[in-house]
């Protein structure tokens, strides 16, 4: 009897996130430093079923290093835009006020789980998930790096 391919598929291995703000210092966070972020659930419907991801906020990864964020998150801050890079290449692009829950009501999380389970080597580590988009364009997976900078 064969089984889907899904059913063996190994839990990604966890591995530190780079995190790069222009004008700072980069920072490295392991996967202790982001289980211990505020941690929050994005729902995603993708090939018409619905998985609720849980990790830590984005937005808190980022205050680690060192964005502005909350009330002072205005003028040529607004500019800045957060580059999610994953190991194949791909790149997902949001603006730093969409990260941040003093502009967003929806959470964007750095999944480590998939419906109560670990993500598995095809979409982790990590995955970027934006919680209310439409479609799951934005939710890079095999996240490796994430980079804040100017948009221009």
């Amino acid at each position: 009897m064969a089984l889907a391919p899904a059913a063996f598929a190994p839990a990604a291995f966890a591995q530190d996130l780079k995190v790069t703000v222009q004008g700072r210092d980069s920072i490295v966070l392991t996967p202790a430093d982001l289980a211990a972020l505020p941690r929050g659930k994005a729902t995603m419907v993708e090939g018409g079923k619905s998985a609720v991801y849980e990790g830590a906020l984005l937005n808190a990864a980022l205050l680690q290093a060192g964005v502005v964020h909350g009330d002072r998150l205005m003028g040529r801050y607004l500019n800045q835009v957060v580059i999610v890079k994953a190991a194949d290449g791909y790149a997902s692009i949001l603006s730093l006020a969409e990260t941040d829950p003093f502009y967003r009501d929806n959470p964007v999380v750095i999944a480590d789980h998939k419906n109560g389970q670990p993500l598995d080597a095809r979409e982790g580590p990590y995955r970027v998930v934006v919680d209310g988009d439409r479609k799951p364009s934005r939710s890079a997976r095999q996240v490796v790096s994430i980079e804040v900078k100017p948009a221009y």
